[in-house]
C-alpha cells in the first residue's frame, strides 16, 4: 500500500491560472521524489467559465485518478457549488471565506441546467443557495472546510498596490501543499521551474508562499503531518499532445499542417514552438541517423481542414514524412482527401484527437465516438490503418511506428487517440530512444516509364515521389502507370491489389504492436478496451488482485485491419468479458461481434464527456461480477 496518495482539485475561473497551479504542485512534488499525474478540465471559452485540474500524487507510481477527492481548492465562488459532490470525510475544502455570501443565482458563468440541479440538492438538503450553503453541504457529508481571505493573505504578503486575483493560483497551490505537508522549499521550487527565474515574479511569490505556509501553520483548526522528502531524479512533465510531436520529430517529420481546433491544435502549437527540439530531446539522440541530423520541421497552419490534409498530402508525394492534425469536426471534411491518398497510395498520417460529438457537441471534453468513423472515413473501400495510443511513453514509440507503417504499406494512418489522453499531465522518465526504429521506404528504379502502382502479390508497389521519379497521380481508378483508365479487368486488379495489403499489414506488423495482453493467463474477469482507459484499468487492477479477483485487459492497439484472430484468442478462455469505452455503443465491442463473432454482454461506459476514475471503473467491475448488472453508466465529473 502506497503511504502517500493524494487526490487534488484545484477549480477556478478560465484564464485564472488553473495551468499554472497545477504545474507548480506537479513540479513540486516531483522535486520533492513523488509521482504524479493529472488531467485538465474546461469549457470552450477564453476565460470566465469554470476549469479544473484534478491531479493524484503517490510515492509509487501514478496512471489515473480517482473520487471523492482528498483535498478541494476553490480560487473563486463557482467551484465550492460546481464540486460539492466531489467530496467526503477525508476531503479538506479550502475556499474564500470573502465570498460566502455569494447567492448560486450571481453565478453567471454557470449554465442554467448545472445550476438548477445544484439547487435542487441545496434545498432538499435544508441549506441555503449560498457559496456558505455549499460549504454546509459538503461538511454534512464529513467534508473539513478550511475558510480564507485570498485578499487578506496577498495583501499582508505584497501590500495593496498588487492585485489580490493575480496571486489567487499560486496562493491556492501554496496553501494547498501546505495543508498537505509538502516543505515550503520545494514549493517554492516548484514556482521557480514554472514562472522561471524572473527576479520580481519570483520575489513576490516567494513572499506568497510564506504567507500561505504561515496561515496553515498558524490556524488552529489544521493538523498536518509534514511529508518525508524522497530521493528524486529529474523528470519530463508531458502532455499527450506533446509526447505526440515529440515522437513525430524522432520519426522524421518534417511538415505538419493543422488548421486550430481544440483539443489537437495543442500538437502543433507545442510543435511551433520548439524550432529544433533540443530542450524536449536532449542531446543523446542517435545523430548519426540520417532522419535526425537536421531536425527541423516546418508547421503550416491552413486555412480550413481540406487545405490541411491536401498540404500535408502533397508533402507525402515528395518523400517526405507529413502529418496533420485535427479532431472530429475537422476530420469530417477531410474525408474526401482521405480517399484521393487512398487511391493515390499516399502515406500520409493524420493524427485524430477525439472529442464529444456529434457536430461541435462537447467541443473541450472527452470522447471515444469516432472509431467506426476513422475506419470508414473516406467513399468507396482502400485501405488504411487505424491505430490508437493511450499514454506518453507508448504514445511517443507510435508516433514513429505510424510513420513506418505508412511508408511501408503505402496507406494512410489515421493515429486515433482522444482528449483525456490529450490533456492528461504526465512524469515520465529520460526518454529511451535506443529501441526506435525507423524505417524509410526504398525507392524504385527510376525509367520513363515507372510503374508506381505495378501489381505484385503483397499489394505494395515500388515507391516513386514527386521530385525523383516520373510518376502520374490522379483522383481515378488507373493503371500501373498511373494513367486514367475505366477498363473492367485493370479496375478488378487494382481493387485487388491494393486490398491485399490488409492481409499484409496483418502478417507483418508484430502480434504486441497490434493488441497488448496484460494480466494474469487465467482471469475471472477480463476488461477490453483502448486508448486512455489503460491506465484506470490496471490500477484497478492492483485492488482487485488485493481481493483475490484475477483480471486481465485485452488492450487493442490496432483498430483497422482488425487483428481478429489474435483478438480472439485472447478473449476465448475469458469466464467475464467487460468491455469499455468512452462512448454510447461500445464501438470496440461492435468490432469484435463483426470480426470475432463473439458477443459481448457486459459494458462499463462513459459518454458525458468527463474522465474515467478509478472508483468508477472498480464498482463498474463489482457490480457486473455480482450479477446487479450487464450494463453501467458512469456519470462522475463536474
Amino acid at each position: 500500500m502506497p503511504l502517500v496518495d493524494i487526490d487534488l482539485i484545484i477549480g477556478g475561473p478560465q484564464g485564472g491560472g488553473i495551468d499554472s497551479a497545477a504545474q507548480i504542485v506537479i513540479r513540486a512534488f516531483s522535486i520533492a521524489g513523488y509521482e504524479a499525474y493529472g488531467i485538465r478540465e474546461y469549457y470552450s471559452n477564453i476565460k470566465g467559465r469554470h476549469s479544473y485540474f484534478h491531479v493524484r500524487v503517490k510515492d509509487s507510481p501514478v496512471r489515473s485518478l480517482r473520487y471523492p477527492v482528498d483535498l478541494l481548492v476553490c480560487l473563486d465562488y463557482e467551484s465550492p457549488f460546481v464540486h460539492m459532490e466531489d467530496v467526503s470525510e477525508k476531503t479538506k475544502v479550502l475556499y474564500d471565506e470573502d465570498l460566502v455570501n455569494t447567492k448560486i443565482e450571481q453565478v453567471l458563468t454557470m449554465e442554467p441546467e448545472t445550476k438548477k440541479h445544484i439547487i435542487e440538492k441545496l434545498r432538499q438538503s435544508g441549506f441555503e443557495t449560498t457559496l456558505a450553503g455549499a460549504v454546509n453541504y459538503m461538511k454534512k457529508k464529513g467534508a473539513t472546510p478550511y475558510p480564507v481571505s485570498f485578499r487578506n493573505l496577498v495583501v499582508a504578503a505584497l501590500g495593496p498596490s498588487k492585485p489580490p486575483a493575480r496571486y489567487a493560483n499560486t496562493l491556492g497551490a501554496s496553501l494547498a501543499m501546505a495543508l498537505m505537508g509538502l516543505p515550503s522549499e520545494f514549493t517554492s521550487r516548484g514556482i521557480e521551474s514554472v514562472f522561471g527565474k524572473k527576479k520580481e515574479v519570483l520575489e513576490d511569490n516567494e513572499k506568497i508562499v510564506k504567507s500561505g505556509y504561515d496561515f496553515v501553520r498558524t490556524h488552529n483548526s489544521v493538523n498536518v503531518n509534514e511529508l518525508p522528502v524522497r530521493p528524486a531524479k529529474e523528470k519530463y512533465i508531458l502532455t499527450g499532445n506533446e509526447a505526440i510531436g515529440i515522437g513525430k520529430v524522432i520519426g522524421g517529420l518534417k511538415l505538419q499542417t493543422y488548421y486550430p481546433i481544440t483539443p489537437a491544435a495543442d500538437e502543433s502549437f507545442f510543435l511551433e514552438g520548439h524550432d529544433y527540439f533540443e530542450p524536449v530531446m536532449g542531446e543523446d539522440i542517435d545523430v548519426e541517423n540520417e532522419v535526425l541530423k537536421n531536425m527541423g520541421v516546418v508547421v503550416v497552419q491552413a486555412e480550413d481542414e481540406i487545405a490541411a490534409i491536401a498540404m500535408a498530402i502533397s508533402g507525402a508525394m515528395t518523400g517526405t514524412r507529413t502529418a496533420t492534425g485535427t479532431s472530429g469536426p475537422g476530420f469530417s471534411l477531410m474525408a474526401e482527401a482521405l480517399g484521393y491518398a487512398g487511391i493515390n497510395e499516399v502515406p500520409v498520417v493524420v493524427t485524430l484527437y477525439q472529442r464529444g460529438g456529434p457536430s461541435t457537441g462537447l467541443p473541450t471534453r472527452n470522447s471515444q465516438a469516432d472509431l467506426m468513423f476513422a475506419i470508414n472515413a473516406g467513399h468507396g473501400e482502400f485501405p488504411k490503418i487505424v491505430y490508437s495510443s493511450g499514454d506518453v511513453p507508448e504514445a511517443i514509440d507510435d508516433a514513429v511506428r505510424v510513420f513506418n507503417y505508412a511508408e511501408k504499406f503505402q496507406v494512410p494512418v489515421i493515429h486515433i487517440l482522444d482528449k483525456n489522453f490529450a490533456n492528461s499531465f504526465f512524469l515520465v522518465d529520460d526518454l529511451d530512444y535506443s529501441k526506435i526504429k525507423i524505417e524509410r521506404w526504398k525507392m524504385g528504379e527510376n525509367s520513363e516509364n515507372f510503374e508506381r502502382f505495378k501489381l505484385t502479390e503483397d499489394g505494395i508497389s515500388p515507391m516513386g515521389m514527386f521530385g525523383k521519379n516520373i510518376i502520374w497521380l490522379t483522383g481515378d481508378e488507373h493503371s500501373e502507370l498511373g494513367h486514367i483508365t475505366e477498363d473492367p479487368e485493370t479496375r478488378d486488379a487494382m481493387m485487388v491489389k491494393r486490398m491485399t495489403k490488409l492481409e499484409t499489414i496483418l502478417k507483418e506488423i508484430p502480434e504486441e504492436e497490434q493488441v497488448e495482453f496484460i494480466g494474469d493467463k487465467k482471469a475471472d474477469v477480463t476488461l477490453l478496451s483502448w486508448g486512455s482507459n489503460k491506465g484506470v484499468i490496471l490500477s484497478v487492477f492492483d485492488k482487485l488482485r488485493a481481493e483475490g479477483v484475477k483480471a486481465n485487459l485485452v488492450y487493442v492497439k490496432l483498430m483497422n485491419p482488425f487483428p481478429a484472430e489474435l483478438v480472439k484468442r485472447y478473449l476465448s478462455t475469458s469466464k467475464t468479458i467487460i468491455d469499455l469505452e468512452n462512448n454510447y455503443t461500445g464501438q470496440l465491442a461492435t468490432l469484435v461481434r463483426q470480426n470475432c463473432l463473439i458477443e459481448i454482454d457486459n459494458f462499463i461506459l462513459k459518454y458525458n464527456g468527463r474522465h474515467t476514475t478509478d472508483d468508477e471503473v472498480y464498482e463498474g467491475i463489482k457490480r457486473i461480477l455480482e450479477k446487479k448488472e450487464n450494463k453501467v453508466v458512469m456519470v462522475r465529473g463536474a
